[in-house]
């Protein structure tokens, strides 16, 4: 687990910060020298350790992410501070630990050269509109129809990853009259039958067809970056 507070950089010793944080959990010295100007643009305040529970809100978290431990903390940090934007860059490619970063809420994977500028890019339009939660490779899923992926773990909870018409849909894998895994049912076109109770779901709008489910279900949006299919989770 990363603790920088230790270390020679602790910009904010012995001062509580009453403005938004900028928490900058790395040692690479220019990076810090861009983000420190950064964040004096956006008039928020730097920080080397979390900011305490009764102190200023975090507003932006930047780790390295060759530290160990920094996938555990951008997890704690996402669990703690749901809206804040957090970056992780790579000091080397390493697209395993890029893909890993983002499964674990990073908005943001740079190198670093591009990191500073990701940001300002992100902080000039408030917040980020979604981050993307990498789900399967693009390869995999080229030519398939019908089910092409289960994801039972991602931020939005069990999802099934269809092809219909050509194009991609994501729909939550639970029914809701019981609980079925819906992707265990058969697909007909765009018509999805759970397996448990027989009632038919839209998969492209996941409106319910047909009972005993009350309700419809869930879809999601996807987007290609980078070679993978990822969700895109709203903020």
């Amino acid at each position: 687990m990363v603790n920088a507070a230790d270390g020679p950089h602790d910009d904010n010793q012995g001062r509580r910060p009453t403005a938004p944080v900028c928490l900058l959990l790395t040692e690479d010295l220019q990076v810090r020298r861009r983000l420190q100007q950064l964040a004096a643009d956006h008039k928020l305040a730097i920080a080397d350790s979390e900011p305490a529970q009764e102190a200023a809100e975090l507003a932006v978290a930047v780790i390295d992410l060759h530290v160990p431990g920094a996938l555990e903390q951008i997890r704690a940090w996402r669990a703690r501070w749901p809206t804040a934007l957090l970056a992780g860059y790579l000091q080397t490619p390493d697209r395993d630990l890029w893909l890993a970063a983002q499964r674990a809420g990073c908005d943001v994977v740079s190198n670093r050269g591009a990191l500073a500028l990701r940001l300002r890019e992100l902080l000039a339009r408030s917040a980020p509109a979604s981050r993307a939660f990498p789900l399967l490779d693009a390869a995999d899923a080229a030519g398939r129809l019908g089910l092409v992926f289960r994801a039972p773990d991602t931020p939005a909870g069990p999802l099934a990853v269809y092809r219909v018409a050509g194009r991609l849909y994501a729909i939550a894998d639970r029914c809701p009259h019981a609980g079925a895994q819906l992707s265990a049912g058969e697909a007909d076109g765009s018509v999805l039958t759970c397996p448990g109770h027989g009632s038919r779901f839209d998969i492209c709008t996941g409106e319910r067809l047909r009972g005993p489910a009350d309700t419809g279900v869930a879809v999601f949006p996807l987007a290609e970056m980078g070679g993978q299919i990822c969700l895109l989770i709203r903020s």
